[in-house]
């Protein structure tokens, strides 16, 4: 008798830190943030009078032409993923960190000479965009597309410096207004 509660103290003991282990999702985990509307409106632009296929192949055109590399591409879905290496130096910043660098093996007789500051700089960065065509629900003549960007930098190092979703509304302007160069280029061919 002895023997089953001291088997079953174990076990229970177990289950009890088991279930207590279970984390939950916070109530908040899918609520849009404040600024979740003015971002899609930045990312998203609509047009008419194409299908979703030709805004594709506009897209296409745009993102070679930008230096991108299409990924992925599936016509059935509107979906379109595409990437590039882009240089992230910031001459200014890597001019002020080799500085300090130099005066810092100066200053110590030349006993603690590094590149570390030297290997924290900013030295590529990728470039992530996936654009979404689909056609509106309220008039299908029109195609709504909606271009996500996010960028990975990676330091001299070849470690992971910084990682973020680019939401510069500037950035998102100069690619939808080469993309409406290339989709009126498209519907003149047609």
């Amino acid at each position: 008798m002895n023997f089953n509660v001291a088997l079953r103290l174990p076990i229970i003991s177990v289950v009890l830190l088991g279930l207590t282990a279970c984390e939950t999702v916070p109530g908040n985990a899918f609520q849009l943030s404040e600024t979740a509307l003015e971002t899609r409106s930045i990312q998203t632009r609509e047009y008419s009078s194409l299908d979703d296929t030709a805004i594709l192949s506009a897209s296409m055109a745009v993102l070679q032409d930008m230096g991108y590399v299409v990924d992925e591409v599936e016509p059935e879905l509107g979906l379109l993923s595409a990437s590039k290496r882009a240089d992230a130096t910031n001459k200014l910043e890597a001019f002020g960190t080799l500085s300090i660098d130099t005066m810092q093996c100066v200053f110590t007789l030349m006993l603690a000479c590094t590149r570390r500051n030297y290997g924290e700089i900013d030295d590529v960065q990728d470039i992530r965009l996936t654009l979404i065509s689909r056609p509106q629900v309220e008039n299908r003549q029109n195609v709504a597309v909606r271009v996500t960007m996010q960028r990975v930098i990676w330091d001299k190092e070849g470690r992971l410096s910084e990682q973020e979703t680019i939401t510069d509304e500037q950035v998102y302007r100069s690619f939808f207004q080469k993309l409406s160069t290339a989709v009126f280029l498209e519907q003149a061919r047609l």
